[in-house]
This record gives C-alpha cells, structure tokens and sequence, in this order.
C-alpha cells in the first residue's frame, strides 16, 4: 500500500461506527486539508461524522439525508486499501460540497457532467497520482463507478485521465 498512515478497520461489521474509528490516518492528507481549508475545520467536520457499515456490496457514498457516510460490508472488507482510500477522499469532497449547500445530485445534469461529481473526481484523481498510483490503476479505480465505456469515457475525459480503455 502506497498511502502513509492510512488504516482500514476491515473487521468492522454491519452497524454505526465513527468515520476514523473505521478509517484512520486521514488526519495526515495534505489533500484533505485543502478540501476542508484547515487542519482544524477538517478535525472538527471528521470528529462528528458517522460511517455506517451496510449489508451489501455497494461501495462507499454520503447519504445526504441521514449526514452519513455509508459502505458497503463487501466492499470494506475487500477493496484494494489504495481504492477504499480514494473512496473516503472522494466521499469527503461531497461531505464539504454539501456542507456548502451544493446540490449533491442536481438532475439538470447527467452523473458525468454534474459539476460535484467532476470536483469530487478531479481532486481524487489528484491524490491518486500524488500517492503513487499510474493512469491504468486510476482507470481501474475509476471502472468500478462507470455505468459503461462511454460513460467512463466521457469522465476520463473531463478529468484528465488519459489510459487507455
């Protein structure tokens, strides 16, 4: 695993956890930081989020309803740690996007072009590189989250990445 400090807690089961409890080491992410402006924003926003561990294999989004971060079981306990780690950055992106008052899911735009979604892309694709992980492991992280090529596509390219398909 390339990612410093970073932790998973795989053995966790179905329920309401703390989001570190779960996840550690986030605290060291420059990445982070800028996401949430400031080691004390982010340390104060991170120390109340909840993570709830779900019993399906979905993987990890925010439940805008609930102020939730949830996972799916199959998914923590057998994602790549480098993929759950830029699952919990791109994730967080949301939490500030929608702590903001940003529409997290405005239906005037399709899931590829929705302005949260390519923020949320952008800076994971910024971290991924940043920790060691080349275009055809990005293109591989991005391929769980594409509905098909052509939408993969079309988010490779309003992103930057550049492997090939």
């Amino acid at each position: 695993m390339r990612v410093r400090n970073f932790r998973v807690r795989r053995d966790a089961e179905i329920g309401e956890y703390r989001l570190t409890d779960v996840f550690g080491g986030l605290e060291s992410s420059s990445s982070l930081m800028k996401v949430f402006g400031s080691r004390s924003e982010m340390s104060k926003t991170m120390a109340h989020l909840k993570l709830s561990v779900e019993p399906n294999d979905s993987g990890l989004w925010f439940d805008r309803d609930t102020g939730t971060i949830c996972v799916g079981v199959k998914h923590l306990k057998g994602a790549k740690a480098d993929f759950l780690y830029l699952d919990v950055i791109h994730v967080l992106v949301h939490v500030c996007q929608f702590l903001e008052g940003r529409d997290l899911y405005d239906q005037a735009f399709e899931y590829v072009e929705r302005p949260t979604e390519l923020e949320a892309y952008r800076c994971t694709v910024a971290e991924a590189r940043k920790v060691g992980l080349d275009e055809a492991e990005i293109l591989r992280y991005l391929r769980m989250d594409a509905a098909d090529d052509s939408e993969l596509g079309k988010l490779m390219d309003k992103i930057g990445v550049k492997a090939r398909r």
